[in-house]
């Protein structure tokens, strides 16, 4: 276990069971038990505070290496998105994330008010025409989309929310 998931384990180790516990990890992501809740800046930096979160939460619940690096891959891709596409001409930019484990099911919901992108219908590139045939985009998502077990878009009050769902028994 790295030093970050021993902290976590430490720090909820003298709450009664089933008690809510908040924790900090070293990304400033704020645990509750077994869900985390963050708020990112529209700065690709924040990727890197992602994957620190995630490795520590899945290190400090058990997850398999596979799972975390399944959900890494799928959030440095949306995130990555979010920043460098969503927010052109926007001055107020808005993303939130939260992950939750339940019943052996992460759940992860990202939310941003950034201009409506829905990756669940997107276009996906053709894999089988040449490289400079193929139209640039869409490989991320492809990801995203296989690494996931389920996927829900909608978009409210001028907000994109992206559900995601990877079963924990499935990932071996």
């Amino acid at each position: 276990m790295t030093e970050k998931g021993r902290m976590l384990r430490d720090i909820g180790s003298n709450a009664a069971p089933g008690a809510m516990v908040a924790q900090t990890s070293c990304s400033g992501a704020v645990f509750l038990s077994d869900k985390i809740e963050m708020a990112l800046r529209n700065d690709i930096s924040e990727v890197g505070r992602v994957l620190d979160a995630i490795e520590a939460f899945g290190e400090a619940h058990g997850l398999s290496p596979k799972a975390i690096f399944r959900l890494n891959l799928a959030l440095d891709e949306l995130i990555t998105n979010i920043v460098s596409y969503a927010f052109e001409g926007h001055s107020e930019c808005h993303i939130e994330l939260t992950v939750e484990l339940r019943d052996g099911v992460i759940e992860a919901l990202l939310i941003d008010n950034g201009k409506p992108f829905n990756p669940v219908d997107a276009e996906l590139p053709e894999l089988g025409e040449g490289l400079d045939e193929r139209r640039i985009g869409g490989l991320g998502i492809k990801l995203v989309r296989t690494h996931m077990d389920r996927l829900d878009y909608s978009r409210e009050g001028g907000f994109n929310r992206l559900q995601m769902h990877m079963n924990l028994n499935a990932v071996g």
